[in-house]
């Protein structure tokens, strides 16, 4: 054999076992995988899943002990959500603390060894039952100055130091002004207020973390001492349902998915009363369609240059005249129009968005007469098919002021929701007086509400459409 043959030999050989190496990786969906110490190639997109660490916060100042007498909602509602936190994330990621004029690491009492009884240990904590038995472990190893006199704003600055791009901080508190021994309340609710608005505006500005804040309304029993704004030497005794609330901090990415998982419903979470959320957010472009025939009054055809097989963008050749029978039929009435969104991934309470008063109609020439769960509507035959693909949730139903219609541009805004001016009050004297409100909630919340506002001054709606009409 010359040394041509063995050359050609050689060759085709190292060529079969470089195509057998390479075909052995392949998948069947055609994608390769390289093996030993070579990078993996594949491809299909993984999207980065971020691991946060979720820090929980309790407060436990002289103010949370009614909480925690006894069986409780809010002792409830501790174990209902460390339950589905230790089933979303990782366990070893959930830290507990106490919170008032400092962060506390609960301190359990070591029982098991004869030489450890009584001494102060931080030991890994029981996520399942630390609820259970939590006024044991309430104020372990605090002074008392520690506890005795805690500032609702020096809380939140705390947490926010805490809180970066890869963290949650979930707070439970009652979320209480301390503004003990002055009779003017309103002017100290405004300083305090100021001072929560400083607090995230000097988070953002320093660590330009895009946060998002969701708050939640509980109800709880209380059996204890309430101190009213006049000070500590009014406080009286107080048993009864009394709200508190659950406060969670995070990257807008990360609350996302939060709110997305950990379900903070009446059915998933004891207690639940209402939730609000606080978005970095612009608008989004959320499905909507004209429906053809459902709700509407008047007829109509589809703009076709506006719209396509699964949405009405624009409607033109209106008649106004009725179809109804009888002395009514051929009377011309005000243009109603019924148009579907799909508000499925907008993290706003269904109350939100079913109430009309959120609602601005910017064109001033219709009101919005209703909104409407879409599954509690008989949807017509024809728009069940034009709506079939993008499964909208919500119907609006608009209502034109006169028999003269244009184009008609409609806004979700982004606004406080009615219940936390109804769970407010200024005065907190007597228990008549704060029977499911807390004193300065309202001052709390707007001073949230305008961090967010100065940061994004444009960014004031949830959803905004236009609906052309050629009349």
């Amino acid at each position: 054999m010359n040394n041509a043959m063995k050359k050609l030999i050689i060759f085709s050989v190292a060529t079969l076992l470089l195509v057998a190496c390479g075909n052995k990786n392949r998948h069947r969906d055609g994608s390769q995988t390289e093996i030993n110490n070579a990078t993996i190639v594949d491809t299909a997109v993984v999207a980065e899943v971020i691991k946060p660490t979720v820090n929980v916060y309790i407060e436990n100042s002289g103010s949370m002990d009614g909480y925690v007498k006894d069986k409780t909602e809010f002792k409830g509602a501790i174990r209902d959500l460390l339950v589905l936190l230790k089933y979303h994330y990782d366990e070893d990621s959930i830290n507990l603390f106490f919170i008032n004029n400092q962060i506390n690491v609960p301190q359990l009492k070591v029982l098991n060894k004869q030489k450890d009884i009584g001494k102060e240990v931080t030991a890994k904590i029981d996520l399942t039952s630390f609820a259970q038995d939590i006024e044991l472990k309430w104020r372990n190893g605090q002074e008392k100055t520690a506890w005795q006199n805690t500032n609702l704003n020096q809380i939140f600055k705390m947490i926010l130091g805490k809180t970066d791009n890869k963290t949650i901080s979930i707070l439970f508190s009652d979320c209480i002004y301390s503004i003990h021994g002055s009779e003017n309340a309103v002017a100290l609710l405004q300083d305090e207020k100021s001072l929560t608005k400083d607090a995230f505006l000097t988070k953002w500005k320093n660590d330009k973390v895009p946060l998002a804040t969701t708050v939640v309304k509980m109800k709880s029993k209380f059996d204890g001492k309430y101190y009213p704004f006049t000070g500590d030497h009014n406080g009286y005794y107080l048993k009864g349902d009394r709200p508190y609330y659950i406060c969670v901090i995070a990257n807008q990415e990360i609350l996302g998915d939060f709110n997305k998982n950990i379900e903070l419903k009446a059915d998933k979470v004891e207690g639940f009363e209402n939730k609000y959320t606080l978005l970095s957010e612009k608008s989004k472009n959320l499905y909507y369609s004209v429906l053809q025939s459902t709700l509407n009054k008047g007829r109509f055809k589809s703009d076709r240059t506006k719209s396509k097989s699964n949405y009405i963008h624009g409607i033109t050749d209106v008649n106004l005249q009725s179809t109804g029978g009888g002395c009514t039929r051929g009377k011309e009435e005000n243009l109603q129009l019924a148009v579907t969104v799909d508000y499925s991934n907008v993290q706003v309470e269904n109350d939100y968005l079913t109430n009309p008063d959120n609602y601005t109609v910017t064109t001033k020439n219709f009101i919005v007469k209703e909104v409407l769960p879409i599954d509690s509507v008989k949807v017509t035959a024809n728009d069940k098919i034009l709506i079939a693909k993008d499964k909208p949730t919500h119907i609006i139903v608009l209502e034109a002021k006169t028999k003269g219609v244009n184009d008609v541009t409609l806004v979700l805004n982004k606004q406080m929701p009615q219940w936390i001016a109804e769970s407010s009050t200024e005065d907190d004297t007597s228990q008549s007086r704060t029977e499911g409100k807390t004193f300065g909630l309202n001052y709390w919340l707007t001073g949230i509400a305008e961090a967010y506002q100065t940061i994004y001054p444009d960014n004031k709606y949830f959803f905004e459409c236009t609906i052309s009409i050629d009349k």
